[in-house]
């Protein structure tokens, strides 16, 4: 608890939170003593808040640009909403028009999508202007005003303790690698869980795969733009350990049911390896909690032991006849050791690095070579014109949004709710694009309004003094804006008891004010479910294909550049990295989608049992991937066969043919058909042919050299398998479509 207490209190969000509450109170506070009003500082406050949203993780260059037309946004929605509230019938096409637009601009990505919703709140809230003694123009004006003021106040902090957000997400993603690797082992051990330990390990894979795309971005744009500096390094060399475990990870499948039907007569060797992931886990925790108290790593005495342990019990097994472990068993093992060493090792390499780090030490990288790696964001017109279509989940969800938020507000108005833009804020903040997320939403949203105004009922019939009201609005602001993100149920709770307190500290029906914000909450969470369910809906099913098309094209990149560092047996290529990357992040889009696929209604789970199949084998055919790609890459002494090139050509026709399926354009049969069953024909005679062939020239060092061949054989020969059903479960996916 104390450790949970201090990550936040240390947290770039609490950090925010209290730049915030700054930002706000200096305008107020000035306002009120040289003009004699609060209304000019609360007109900046509110232009505070509204621009808050877009200062997240991200280069200095995209957050204060981003910050910079949030400005201009709420500027302009605040003046246009003002100006149309004068007739009923220029307000509601206004709304409708502003809500659809803002709403649209999330179509260039996460950043947008803030500043889209700081456009939105922006909209809403001026229609409490009634309440300020200002003109439209004044209003909006230091509404703009108050944003430019906060975005001057965030860059100077964030010029400060520029550090912060990148030591907080590497915490952040050694906790995911803690919790990753902490249900591999579990995997290990309970048989009975699989089936979600494996969905919780895909969407632990996808989170993993973001954390470190933002990270990539914000590490490398910093070297790029400011130099190379001790602690830049430092954080970079984490950063990629970091990567290569999860490539490590992915690319080391376990046959768990073949490992259970072969040690179940003896399952402590099963148990030490368990055991031994635990502390491994329990280890990247630690370092986690270690970047956030600013402390040096203790290495943990039992990992080393344990290691130990399991490689004298792997080593007894192989020298033995064991009735209870067959030679298959042993092998598993040994390869399950092999995984776990590496593993140990880039966790010392970490634990060195944030330990120890020379001035001296040099990655012999320059920045122009970590440019491909960056995420450019596009925001061209095309991207507004290609989502311009029913089939974009953007288009529908901004269409939605502007007739429910014109229905919400005509509701309020007829029936004379006391703030009928509470009903507004709660469709704004609750409404997504899937049906899943604004069905999570919503339940978050109607539970932490009803414990927040439980909670300010109880703390008003206690008392009536408006300094404890006051105290209590300004903390529940200062938490409520801390978990905006990291817990919107707990954000819900206490921006609650913000609000009430707020209004009780201007009129004395406290009463009245709960019980409006209840009834608004459930007014918008109705509206909210109904219009997700029946009103343009945008159900997985309907945007997956294009998810599968991108994850099946990114593979197919990656294994080019495996087969080529495979062939030439050069140094590894930015290009090679940066397909691993392209690979990793489409699989993690398709695990995501498929996973908000599991909270839509069953009617709406259309091909489910057909879509989890090709999910599977990707995931499946992802790790082989990796698994290939690490191999050749630790072992440049394997003899590269031509013959394999037959096997690589059927692979890639395969998905080939797949992504032509997907698009209703499938290739000949014949040529697919000739292609597998020469590969898979062929080479295995010809790998026959050159083993003996070698083993007469030499038969000492063609031993090794037949072996590891023969592992990427193996491997290719899987590769192509897999390749083929996928195309086959593709092909079943159509064909019930149609």
């Amino acid at each position: 608890m104390k450790d949970k207490l201090r990550k936040f209190f240390k947290s770039t969000d609490f950090y925010k939170s209290m730049i915030l509450i700054v930002a706000v109170l200096i305008p107020v506070q000035l306002s009120k003593y040289l003009w004699g009003t609060p209304a000019i500082g609360f007109s900046m406050a509110l232009g505070v808040f509204f621009n808050s949203l877009t200062n997240i993780a991200g280069s200095v260059k995209h957050r204060t640009y981003g910050m910079l037309f949030s400005v201009g946004l709420t500027f302009f929605a605040t003046l246009a909403m003002g100006y149309a509230a004068f007739s009923l019938w220029l307000l509601l096409p206004v709304l409708a028009a502003l809500t659809f637009s803002i709403s649209y601009l999330s179509v260039y990505g996460f950043r947008a999508s803030l500043v889209a919703l700081s456009g939105m709140f922006a909209l809403v809230i001026s229609f409490a202007n009634e309440y300020v003694q200002l003109s439209v123009l004044e209003y909006a004006s230091l509404v703009g005003l108050g944003g430019l003021w906060y975005t001057v106040l965030a860059s100077l902090f964030n010029f400060i303790n520029p550090k912060m957000y990148v030591e907080e997400l590497l915490s952040e993603a050694l906790d995911l690698t803690s919790v990753y690797l902490g249900i591999r082992g579990k995997l290990l051990t309970e048989s009975n869980n699989r089936s979600s330990l494996s969905q919780k390990l895909f969407e632990l894979q996808a989170a993993l795969t973001a954390k470190h795309e933002t990270l990539r971005n914000i590490i490398f744009t910093r070297r790029k733009n400011s130099g190379f500096s001790n602690k830049m390094r430092r954080e970079l060399l984490v950063f990629i350990e970091l990567v290569d475990l999860l490539e490590l990870a992915i690319a080391t499948p376990v046959d768990y049911e073949e490992m259970d039907r072969v040690f179940k007569k003896k399952s402590k060797e099963i148990l030490s390896f368990a055991t031994f992931i635990h502390e491994l886990a329990e280890q990247f925790s630690q370092i986690s909690k270690a970047i956030v108290r600013s402390e040096k790593v203790v290495p943990n005495p039992k990992i080393a032991t344990l290691l130990k342990e399991i490689e004298t019990t792997v080593r007894i097994l192989s020298n033995t006849n064991n009735k209870h472990v067959n030679e298959a068993g042993v092998f598993m093992l040994t390869s399950l050791l092999e995984y776990q060493a590496v593993q140990n090792e880039k966790l010392k390499s970490i634990e060195r690095v944030l330990n120890t780090m020379s001035l001296k030490n040099s990655l012999g990288l320059e920045s122009r070579k970590d440019t491909p790696f960056l995420t450019a964001p596009d925001y061209g017109v095309h991207k507004l014109k290609s989502n311009f279509t029913f089939q974009s989940s953007i288009f529908r969800h901004s269409l939605r949004l502007s007739i429910v938020m014109v229905i919400g507000f005509l509701i309020g108005e007829l029936l004379s709710f006391q703030n009928s833009y509470w009903i507004l804020i709660t469709l704004l903040v609750i409404m997504r694009p899937s049906y899943g997320l604004t069905k999570k939403r919503v339940k978050q949203r109607v539970l932490g309004t009803l414990i927040g105004a439980v909670f300010s009922l109880g703390i008003v019939y206690l008392t009536q003094d408006t300094f404890v009201f006051g105290v209590i609005a300004v903390v529940s602001l200062a938490i409520a804006l801390s978990f905006v993100q990291l817990n919107y149920k707990t954000f819900a709770v206490f921006i609650t008891i913000h609000i009430v307190f707020v209004y009780s500290l201007y009129s004395s029906d406290v009463i009245h004010a709960i019980q409006f914000r209840i009834i608004d909450t459930l007014v918008g969470a109705v509206l909210a479910t109904f219009s997700n369910f029946f009103l343009f809906p945008s159900w997985e099913y309907m945007t997956v294909d294009d998810l599968i098309l991108e994850a099946l094209k990114t593979q197919q990149v990656y294994l080019r550049e495996i087969y080529e560092k495979y062939r030439d047996k050069g140094v590894t290529t930015v290009a090679y990295k940066l397909s691993r990357k392209k690979a990793f992040l489409a699989m993690g889009e398709l695990n995501t989608a498929f996973q908000r696929m599991t909270q839509e209604p069953k009617s709406r789970q259309k091909y489910f049992n057909e879509l989890y199949k090709i999910v599977v084998l990707g995931n499946t055919f992802l790790s082989s991937l990796a698994s290939l790609g690490t191999y050749v890459r630790n072992h440049t002494d394997v003899p590269f066969l031509e013959e394999t090139e037959e096997l690589g050509r059927s692979i890639k026709i395969k998905l080939q043919q797949a992504t032509a399926l997907l698009k209703f354009k499938p290739l000949e049969d014949e040529i697919v058909s000739k292609e597998f069953e020469d590969a898979q024909k062929h080479v295995e005679e010809k790998f026959d042919n050159r083993v003996v062939y070698n083993r007469n020239k030499d038969q000492k060092s063609s031993s090794n050299s037949a072996q590891e061949t023969r592992l990427v054989l193996e491997q290719l020969s899987y590769l192509s398998n897999l390749s083929q059903n996928i195309c086959h479960r593709i092909e079943v996916y159509q064909n019930k479509k149609s």
